[in-house]
C-alpha cells in the first residue's frame, strides 16, 4: 500500500471509530464529474480519503449526490466570509495590498473576490474545515475558516481528523510539513490584513 492511500485508510478508520456514517468511496468517473463540475481537483490526501470512504451526513459534503447549490455554497464559503468582514466589519476587513477601498458594496464585493481568486482554493471537508485543492501535495494542513478568523485545524488531514472527531476541545498541532501560498502566511500574522 502506498503512503497516499495509507492516508485514506487511517483517515476511513478515525472516522469509522468515531461512528461517521462512511458510504462507498468515490470512482474515478465521480472524482472527474466533480473537477468538471466545480474546476478543482482533490489534493492527493483528501482524494485518498474520499476514494476510500465517503463520509456522510450533516455537514459532510455529498460530492456524489449532493445538491449541487449547495455544494457551490460551501465552496464559496471562504470568499463569502471575507466579504462579509469587507463589508460589515467595524473597522471593515481590508487587505493592505489591494488599493483604495471602494465606495460601493458590489465594488468591495469584486475586489475582495478578485483578490481571494489568487489564493489557493479551500476545498470543504467538514463543515466550514477546509483543506486547499490540488495542485497542493500530500501533507497539507487544514483550515478551520470563519470569515477572516481563520486557524490551523490541523497540519494535515489524518490530524485535523483526529482533532475533530476527539471532540474534547483540546487542539493538537505538530508542525506543518507544507506551506499553503497566502493561507499560511495569513494564519501566522494573526488573521491580520497588514500581511495580504
Amino acid at each position: 500500500m502506498d503512503e497516499i492511500s495509507d492516508v485514506g485508510e487511517k483517515a476511513a478508520v478515525i472516522l469509522r471509530t468515531a461512528g461517521v456514517e462512511l458510504a462507498p468511496g468515490l470512482t474515478d468517473a465521480e472524482f472527474d464529474a466533480v473537477t468538471e463540475q466545480h474546476g478543482f481537483r482533490f489534493n492527493p490526501d483528501h482524494r485518498s480519503l474520499l476514494a476510500t470512504a465517503l463520509p456522510a451526513g450533516d455537514r459532510w459534503p455529498d460530492w456524489r449526490n449532493g445538491d449541487e447549490a449547495h455544494l457551490r455554497q460551501m465552496l464559496d464559503w471562504p470568499a463569502r466570509g471575507m466579504v462579509f468582514d469587507a463589508l460589515r466589519q467595524d473597522p471593515p476587513f481590508w487587505g493592505a495590498s489591494w488599493g483604495h477601498r471602494p465606495a460601493t458594496e458590489g465594488d468591495v464585493e469584486a475586489v475582495t473576490r478578485r483578490e481571494l481568486a489568487k489564493w489557493p482554493q479551500l476545498i470543504p471537508i467538514y463543515g466550514h474545515r477546509m483543506t486547499p485543492a490540488a495542485p497542493s501535495p500530500s501533507g497539507s494542513p487544514v483550515f478551520s475558516v470563519w470569515q477572516t478568523d481563520v486557524i490551523f485545524y490541523g497540519a494535515n488531514l489524518l490530524e485535523y481528523l483526529a482533532n475533530e472527531m476527539a471532540m474534547d476541545g483540546n487542539l493538537r498541532l505538530s508542525p506543518r510539513s507544507v506551506d499553503v501560498p497566502y493561507w499560511t502566511m495569513f494564519v501566522e500574522a494573526a488573521n491580520s490584513a497588514d500581511v495580504i
